[in-house]
Formats: C-alpha cells, structure tokens, sequence
C-alpha cells in the first residue's frame, strides 16, 4: 500500500549536484531537521531521534538514490512512509526540488490524518525551504 499525502516544491540556489550530495547524506538531517537530534548508521540504514512532540519520535531510515531521485524510507512505531525527493536542475545552475511524502502502511487508527495533513505538509514545506537555505550556502562554499 503507497498512499502519497502531499507534495511540495522549491527551488534551491544551488547545482544539482550540492542538492544530491546533502540529500543523499542523513547525517546532515538536523542542520535542516531541526528536530531532527541524532543521527547515527546502523545495519541496513541510519537511526534517528526527535526532540519534542513527534508521532515518530525515533525510527530507522533508508536512503536510496536513483538518477535525479533521493528516496527516504522511514519505518517508526506510529508510521511507515516515504519521501521521495525528485531533483530537476535548470540552465542558471539551480535545482527544483519535488518532495512527495507518501504512507507506505496504513497510519494508526487514532491517528485523525485529514486534520493533521495540512499540519504535517506545512511542517516538511518549512524543513524543505531550511534545505534549499543550506543547499545554497553549501553551494557558494563548494
């Protein structure tokens, strides 16, 4: 079962190539995740932990990559989902960046998904938008 929630976009002032190169690498989660507060590899993936409220607090992550696409999976004890980060660079040296967050197992019964959707897609478009920040800073250093 692949439910998709939402989609977001941005643009990053930045090569494709930055934007890949972050992306592909957790470890640089909690320089965008903010709540994102530990991030440490394991077997067959990375584990990460959150600071506050989250419906994940912690769980494992995959990242796969494929052409101009950066996949996260992520498996917590509340959900099971996706993002798929689809890069598309432009002739000025930018990147668009398509972020499409999808459930890839039913969400929790007590878990009222049409309320709190808006929320969570405000939240991954705020966190999106402190990517292409740092996307951009990373580019100018690079």
């Amino acid at each position: 079962m692949t439910k998709t929630l939402f989609t977001n976009r941005v643009l990053a002032h930045a090569s494709l190539a930055t934007v890949r190169r972050l992306l592909a690498d957790p470890l640089n989660l909690p320089m965008w995740a903010t709540a994102v507060t530990a991030v440490a590899p394991a077997t067959n993936g990375y584990t990460l932990e959150r600071a506050g409220a989250a419906i994940n607090q912690s769980e494992r992550l995959r990242v796969t990559t494929h052409d101009n696409q950066v996949i996260y999976q992520g498996v917590g004890d509340q959900l099971v989902y996706q993002v798929t980060f689809t890069l598309t660079a432009d002739a000025s040296g930018q990147t668009t960046v398509d972020e499409q967050v999808s459930l890839l197992e039913e969400a929790p019964s007590w878990l009222p998904l049409p309320l709190i959707k808006p929320v969570m897609q405000r939240d991954f478009q705020r966190k999106l938008n402190q990517f292409a920040a740092l996307a951009g800073a990373q580019n100018n250093d690079d």
